[in-house]
C-alpha cells in the first residue's frame, strides 16, 4: 500500500457481530478473572491477619487462666462460625478458577488476533 492508495473506511466502521461477541467475551473473561484474583488475594490477606491476631491472643497473659481460656474459646467460636477452615481450603480452588478464566481469555484473544 502506497500513499496514493485510498483507505476503505467501510471495513473499519461496519460492525461484525461475531467479532464483537468474541471481543466482548474475551474482555469479560479477563475482568472476571482479575476480579476473582484480587478478591482471593484480599481474602487471603485478611485471613492471614486474623490468624496472626488469633495466635497473639493465645500467647498473651491474661489476669487469670480462666480469663485466657474464655478469650481463646470466644476466638475459636468465631473462627468456627465464620467457617474459616473451609474458606481457607477453597482458596486454591478459587485461584485455579481465576487461572482457567484467564486461559480462556488468552484463547479468545488469540482467536481474535488470528482472524
Amino acid at each position: 500500500m502506497n500513499a496514493s492508495t485510498p483507505i476503505d473506511l467501510q471495513q473499519y466502521t461496519t460492525w461484525n457481530e461475531v467479532l464483537g461477541r468474541t471481543v466482548f467475551s474475551s474482555v469479560f473473561l479477563l475482568y472476571i478473572s482479575l476480579a476473582i484474583s484480587i478478591s482471593e488475594a484480599s481474602f487471603a490477606l485478611i485471613v492471614s491477619i486474623w490468624l496472626t491476631r488469633y495466635q497473639r491472643s493465645l500467647s498473651r497473659t491474661g489476669p487469670t487462666i480462666h480469663e485466657r481460656i474464655r478469650q481463646r474459646h470466644e476466638a475459636y467460636t468465631g473462627l468456627m462460625e465464620w467457617k474459616l477452615p473451609f474458606l481457607i481450603e477453597i482458596l486454591p480452588i478459587v485461584a485455579l478458577l481465576a487461572l482457567v478464566l484467564f486461559a480462556l481469555f488468552i484463547r479468545y484473544a488469540m482467536s481474535f488476533l488470528s482472524q
